[in-house]
């Protein structure tokens, strides 16, 4: 039996009955918290000194293609379709398992030390079952908790081939992986289904998708807009119809759906993901997370994709945060102005008349980015939240940097200043994967290598992805 004993920290729990405790221990054995509290005595126990830290659950990112870790930073300046046509059909085809490998293994590696224990890796870069196993081998080997979510990839249809889009997932791959490796729905490494959906493919095709999912047990997932363009034109209410849409199911941007279809699938508990540094990037509409808390949901965030975004959950998460505090506050500064009150008027009322009646608390972005997203992941039950006989996922944050000295409440720290740097240890099932701000036996210089030789192949044979 191994033990570790976490002492002296500010313990930001995420439970609800317990808050944040001043000054608290935690005992871990083996992969499991077994107690929280002051002056655990164990004197077997490996200790680590976290006297004016922050410790804290995991961040849990709901939404990640991790795939792309390896072609960082080439789209921030894109339009939005150019993220189609230069990646989906152009870069993504030149992809090898061992690039999928790859770029998967630096995304997941990232993730821990930006503080992350758990990742839903939406994988639709699996050409072959050969990339699958490549990308499932590069979370196993990170340590990383992870949801491997088997997508599809998108390329375009060559002359006489049938388009994606009428396509129905491969059910053989998902039976493959349901009897084989990902059998477990204990394990670190577990599978969900990561579909079409009603934007991207047909009726009949949504169909068969859905139930191949709910037929293994799995949790399904699919990227929708809302645009008109959609193949099912009322989405999700003719999912709804189909008895569908379940607890069982994740909606991923959603931007442009409306108020109707909304309250369709937070009524059938369906968790819905936002990524806001996406979003607010090429899309003129709101991201969900303040349309969800204003029907009294509570929304899932992300960070989507590195190729224009950075993947830390820090930053998800301060993004998600003021994207719901600005739409907030200009619908509160439209209310007053159709009231006819004046400048000085409206800098005193607006604090009390925002939509949801005050500004969104810090601690709601931290709840999105930990027990929400656990929640949306199926999760919530094993991690999210520091309570006795959970999963010891959970992450040691310094207050000493010259960026943290000074600060006073522990949430609004990690929410507003902490960045990767100040995240000293990371701690996933019991293993200490990030330890005094290193990530042991990681050779940084080979795997730079072998990602900059990845990327130049796949730059080499598509070009136009650097114009």
């Amino acid at each position: 039996m191994t033990k570790l004993l976490i002492t002296g920290a500010q313990v930001i729990t995420m439970d609800e009955t317990a808050g944040i405790l001043p000054r608290a221990d935690v005992l871990i054995e083996n992969d499991s918290i077994v107690a929280i509290g002051p002056d655990i005595a164990d004197g077997n126990a490996e200790r680590i000194d976290a006297a004016g830290a922050i410790v804290m659950p995991g961040l849990v990112n709901a939404h990640q293609h991790t795939w792309q870790g390896s072609i960082r930073a080439i789209g921030a300046d894109w339009q939005s379709g150019d993220y189609f046509r230069k990646v989906h059909m152009g870069l993504s085809p030149c992809y090898s398992p061992e690039d999928t490998y790859i770029g998967t293994l630096v995304g997941a590696l990232a993730q821990i030390e930006g503080g992350t224990t758990t990742l839903f890796d939406w994988c639709h870069n699996n050409a072959t079952p050969a990339h699958t196993d490549a990308a499932i081998d590069a979370l196993a080997e990170s340590g990383l908790r992870a949801v491997f979510g088997h997508g599809t990839v998108k390329p375009k249809p060559k002359p006489g081939e049938p388009h994606f889009s009428t396509i129905p997932h491969p059910r053989g791959e998902i039976e493959r992986l349901r009897k084989g490796r990902l059998s477990s729905d204990d394990a670190l490494v577990t599978l969900a289904a990561c579909i079409l959906g009603p934007d991207y493919s047909g009726i009949e095709v949504c169909r068969q998708d859905f139930r191949m999912a709910r037929d293994f047990g799995l949790l399904s997932s699919a990227h929708i807009w809302g645009l008109p363009n959609r193949l099912v034109p009322d989405g999700y209410l003719a999912i709804a119809r189909e008895g569908l849409l379940g607890p069982d199911h994740n909606i991923v941007h959603a931007n442009y759906i409306g108020d109707e279809e909304l309250k369709v699938i937070l009524d059938s508990g369906a968790s819905l993901t936002s990524t806001p540094g996406v979003e607010l990037g090429s899309h003129p509409v709101e991201p969900l997370v303040g349309r969800i808390l204003r029907m009294g949901g509570r929304p899932s965030i992300g960070p989507d994709t590195e190729v224009d975004c950075p993947g830390g959950m820090l930053e998800a998460l301060r993004v998600s945060l003021l994207g719901a505090r600005l739409w907030n506050t200009l619908e509160a500064d439209k209310r007053l102005a159709e009231t006819g009150g004046d400048t000085q008027e409206r800098e005193v009322a607006l604090p009390s008349s925002r939509v949801t009646g005050k500004p969104v608390a810090s601690l709601d972005a931290l709840r999105w980015a930990t027990i929400d997203n656990a929640r949306a992941l199926r999760l919530d039950h094993r991690i999210g939240s520091l309570v006795p006989g959970k999963q010891a996922d959970l992450i040691v944050i310094r207050r000493d940097s010259l960026a943290m000295m000074g600060t006073v409440d522990p949430v609004q720290a990690v929410v507003h200043f902490a960045t990767a740097a100040d995240v000293s240890d990371v701690i996933v099932a019991g293993r200490l994967l990030k330890h005094r701000g290193e990530l042991p036996g990681i050779d940084r210089a080979t795997l730079a290598a072998k990602q900059a030789a990845s990327a130049e192949r796949l730059f080499a044979a598509f070009p136009e992805a650097l114009t």
